[in-house]
């Protein structure tokens, strides 16, 4: 692609929505200096709109002051050689949240940090003396779609684009309610004046949903969205994920309190609540980019180091939504107990992982039990007197080792890491092996019995599987560009190409800020292409 001006190069666009796109883009500098960036580029003719010009720069303007860790930094403003204004912004090399919630339920501690850091944020832009007679700014459009997470595991908040500096003495209201529906507060969808309170609403949201998996406010269109956040019922977590700690949820419907006297008053009050709770993390950053990692694996540029200490374990399944029956997701333990060496982001300390870890244990003392015994039998069988009698009698071990040969030496693990083995096969799913039987003669091969099924239970001995089925392409076009959403899941920005199984999807493309919301389904079959719409 061509450079937006002579200082930057577009290399790939990554989305956009009505009224700008953005790029993957890189420095030019001397010498051959480069540096990845991000790059928001107006669309044809809205920088010609002196309107949204104004907004546009005001965005600009406001988005330079936010300099802080979870935020994500704008760099430089300008106008290509069309005249079309541009932001350049630091790239964020990793998953939006909304990608990240859609890979299934969060271990508490994932859920605890990333909230806990998106609220850093947001109490430091709404404390942001701005100038004379302002007092920081209010984001507006707080999302999942708008919290990036590094693979390194930094939360940072994204999109300022209607971010409003608000007076000392009181935020004007805005004629247009801007924002995403689902994530607005009551007072934002009823256009009155807004404060940071109105951003922790929309972090309740969020906190909310990722605890259950599914959206907590959704309509036929935006009128009936809208009627959901001012009207609709919010169920606690509790009442549809038993497992969630009580503390948690008492944070989150504090944050979803309608009435905004009864909100928290400050991110800082919430992020004191929040880090408070039980399952709050020692380790966020590193949990956070194990977690990036076992649900994006083929993307995660994963480090050496990590690498190597994962290589023994087998990978970490995503786990599957399910908003109604209790949910039990991965604990910490395993990650802050763990070894310097190791790094376990499941858990081994808890649940059926904790009693297949002490049945291991138990087994190992039983044996030990058991070859003290024999050796103490052997003892008084062997006399002990005839030792002290004669000087020729063998020595007490070789007495020992007459009665009771020692087991041969193998390369199996210790005990401990056996446990660890049990345990965390177990949470996978897989077949757990059985514990080592004491030494004894081993037993007669059993004769089938004709009267039932003598088919080999051992793996690959059972019938074969079902052939695959044949795989058919899938593009979705709309300009201006829309999210993808195949079975309900955001799959990506349009223009957009999948390979799906053959059989019948439901799909929708959505674009609130240019009004798109086309929904429909589609049947693929073996190596055709269907389009969409």
């Amino acid at each position: 692609m061509h450079g937006v001006t002579g200082k930057y190069r577009l290399d790939q666009r990554l989305g956009g929505g009505g009224m700008a796109e953005v790029f993957l883009g890189s420095t030019m500098g001397a010498e051959g200096f480069s540096r990845k960036v991000a790059i928001k580029r107006v669309l044809p003719g809205f920088s010609d709109n002196d309107a949204f010009s104004r907004m546009f720069v005001a965005e600009a303007q406001i988005s330079s002051m936010l300099v802080h860790p979870n935020i994500v930094s704008v760099l430089d403003f300008d106008r290509d050689a069309d005249r079309r204004l541009f932001l350049v912004m630091e790239l964020v090399e990793g998953k939006d949240l909304d990608h990240l919630m859609s890979s299934g339920l969060l271990p508490t501690a994932v859920v605890i940090f990333v909230i806990g850091e998106v609220l850093r944020g947001l109490g430091y832009a709404h404390d942001l003396p701005v100038s004379t007679g302002l007092r920081g700014v209010v984001h507006r459009d707080i999302s999942p779609h708008n919290v990036l997470l590094s693979w390194e595991g930094a939360v940072k908040v994204s999109d300022f684009g209607i971010a409003k500096a608000r007076a000392a003495s009181e935020a004007t209201a805005s004629v247009f309610i801007k924002g995403k529906p689902a994530y607005m507060s009551p007072e934002q969808a009823n256009g009155e004046p807004l404060d940071g309170r109105s951003d922790l609403f929309a972090v309740g949201i969020m906190l909310w949903e990722m605890l259950i998996g599914r959206r907590l406010f959704t309509g036929e269109d935006t009128r009936a969205t809208l009627a959901a956040v001012l009207f609709g019922q919010i169920p606690r977590p509790r009442s549809l994920r038993a497992d969630i700690p009580k503390d948690l949820e008492r944070v989150a419907m504090k944050l979803l309190e309608r009435d905004v006297k009864s909100r928290y008053a400050t991110a800082e009050e919430a992020l004191v609540d929040i880090l408070g709770c039980a399952d709050a993390p020692k380790a966020g950053r590193e949990l956070l980019t194990a977690t990036l990692v076992d649900r994006f694996a083929a993307q995660a540029p994963v480090r050496q180091s990590l690498l190597k200490s994962r290589q023994s374990l087998p990978p970490v399944s995503a786990p599957t939504p399910n908003p109604y029956a209790p949910t039990h997701a991965p604990s910490l333990g395993a990650v802050m107990n763990a070894p310097t060496q190791t790094i376990l982001p499941t858990r081994v300390g808890g649940g059926r992982g904790r009693t297949i870890a002490i049945a291991a244990a138990v087994i190992v003392i039983a044996t030990a039990i058991l070859v003290v015994a024999i050796v103490i039998g052997t003892r008084k069988r062997g006399g002990g007197d005839g030792i002290a009698a004669g000087g020729n009698d063998p020595p007490r071990d070789a007495a020992v080792a007459d009665a009771a040969p020692p087991p041969p030496k193998t390369t199996e693990p210790p005990p401990a890491v056996v446990a660890v083995e049990l345990a965390h096969a177990e949470e996978h799913g897989r077949e757990t092996p059985p514990a080592a039987p004491p030494p004894g003669p081993e037993p007669p091969p059993k004769r089938p019995d004709p009267q039932k099924n003598n088919r080999d239970p051992r793996p690959g001995s059972a019938d074969p599987p079902p052939a695959k089925k044949g795989t058919g392409t899938l593009v979705v076009r709309s300009d201006p560009p829309a999210t993808v959403f195949i079975n309900n899941v955001r799959r990506g920005e349009t223009y957009f190409t999948i390979q799906l199984e053959e059989g019948t999807y439901a799909v929708k493309i959505e674009n609130l800020d240019a009004h798109i919301h086309k929904e429909g389904s589609v049947t693929i079959r073996a190596n055709q292409t269907t389009n969409f719409p």
